[in-house]
């Protein structure tokens, strides 16, 4: 049986498990564009519709259940409706949903950020990953004066315009060298001139320091995820890490770190703390919010001064403009509060976060060896992400050596044998799944390796 023919029978397989789901998804088409409204919630043959969740487990409209190894995207990192999140949002909205002013827990929500994280000097609070990333920016030019941003290729900052480019790598043909990567926009509808002020660097490269001394009296800040997440869960080396660190510096460019995945999940301290590398600025949203959507910008007193607006009319020609009508929702942020304080005092919640995703990595890996398969599975802390290639890899180009076809089928196979991760195969484990659910997922994995490879 071919590749394609096998992928067939298993889409046919989940169409048959999932009618129900059919129905409101052909109903939904007539509505929503795409049937979704998220590009990443589109699997075939079709999304299956939640119906609830709960710990580390979901069950879709026809009863199907799944292990959870997509947990919102990364955001419920203690697993789907923890204890002392749902009691701080039914107790906030008693009191409120949304105000015009501030509320004491968007206060503390704040401290609480600044008290964990080291960069933080001052704190403020929007809505979104995209959001935190699309304001930094405008911070960071105000600051320095400065225009041009540096992002590297395989790394994923959000769905705004200037950073929307060279994270999935589309047409390999119009990458550029390796050492001088090209901006390729991810999407079309985004204007040339829109990335114009961006400059593309070699994920773990050296090249990459060259360009930024080359280029240092335009570039207003460097963005880097200390774990390309979305570009395949691929780790930055902590010394080259460290490197850029110095080389930003030496050069008087900010340095971001993009912790909206990393944040409250690799550490109390993101990636900061991971790697021991302090930057100028970061950007939070999926964990800090415990599941609801909170996303937040952190940086020293120096860049946060940018935003210390007055309230005077002649603020827009001294500090850049900041604001959101649900910038410290205070039913959200009561969430974010309730996982701060919560990840605070219970620090082993990251042993086990950590301890479990080496397991799955360990064991997965182990079973690919045993069985020489092309594949390997990636990642850091309780993020992991299996690629079809046996080649190593170091950036996103590597994954140009990756059997698209196989590593279709394996996520559709991990769907059938009741694991849910998103089809970007990016997995990942919350406080919640148990040793028993630990153990279902690297089987599930072994499983679909086998129907992959046919073993």
């Amino acid at each position: 049986m071919t590749l394609r023919e096998k992928t067939e029978a298993v889409v046919g397989e989940l169409r048959a498990r999932t009618k129900r789901s059919g129905e409101m998804y052909a109903e939904a088409l007539k509505t929503v564009p795409a049937g979704v409204m998220s590009r990443g919630r589109q699997i075939p043959p079709y999304p299956f519709v939640v119906d609830r969740a709960e710990g580390s487990r979901i069950w879709d409209v026809d009863g199907n259940e799944y292990v959870d190894c997509a947990m919102s995207y990364g955001a419920a990192v203690l697993g789907h409706k923890p204890q002392m999140i749902v009691a701080a949002v039914k107790q906030a909205v008693e009191r409120y949903t949304n105000l015009s002013m501030p509320t004491e827990v968007s206060y503390r929500l704040a401290r609480l950020i600044k008290q964990a994280v080291p960069c933080a000097e001052r704190v403020t609070l929007c809505n979104s990953g995209t959001e935190a990333t699309l304001h930094a920016i405008r911070i960071a030019r105000a600051n320095t004066g400065r225009k041009l941003i540096a992002k590297f290729e395989g790394g994923y900052h959000g769905d705004h315009d200037y950073v929307l480019a060279s994270c999935f790598l589309h047409d390999p043909d119009s990458l550029g060298p390796m050492t001088e990567p090209q901006v390729q926009p991810d999407s079309i509808g985004i204007p040339e001139e829109t990335q114009s002020n961006t400059l593309m660097l070699p994920f773990n490269h050296q090249h990459a320091f060259d360009l930024i001394e080359q280029h240092k009296d335009e570039i207003a800040v460097v963005l880097v995820e200390g774990l390309q997440c979305a570009g395949g869960s691929i780790c930055a080396d902590e010394q080259w890490l460290k490197e850029l660190r110095e080389v930003t510096r030496k050069c008087d460019v900010l340095l971001l770190f993009d912790e909206v995945c990393t944040g409250f999940r690799l550490a109390l301290g993101g990636a900061q703390e991971w790697f021991g590398v302090r930057a100028d600025m970061a950007t939070y949203a999926k964990p800090v919010g415990g599941g609801l959507p909170v996303a937040a910008i952190a940086g020293t007193e120096k860049v946060m001064r940018t935003i210390d607006y007055t309230g005077q009319h002649s603020d827009f020609q001294t500090h850049a403009h900041y604001g959101g009508t649900f910038n410290g929702n205070a039913v959200a942020v009561s969430a974010g509060a309730a996982l701060i304080e919560y990840l605070t005092s219970h620090p082993e919640v990251y042993q086990r976060l950590n301890s479990n995703g080496d397991r799955i990595r360990t064991e997965v890996n182990e079973f690919i060896q045993q069985h020489n398969i092309r594949a390997q599975m990636i990642g850091a802390g309780s993020i992991f992400y299996t690629h079809f290639t046996d080649q190593p890899i170091v950036r996103s180009r590597d994954l140009l050596t990756v059997n698209k076809e196989k590593q279709q089928l394996f996520f559709l196979c991990l769907v059938k044998h009741g694991i849910f991760i998103p089809n970007m195969h990016l997995g990942m484990i919350g406080a919640a799944h148990t040793d028993t659910d630990i153990d279902f997922v690297i089987a599930a994995h072994k499983r679909a390796l086998r129907d992959v490879e046919e073993l």
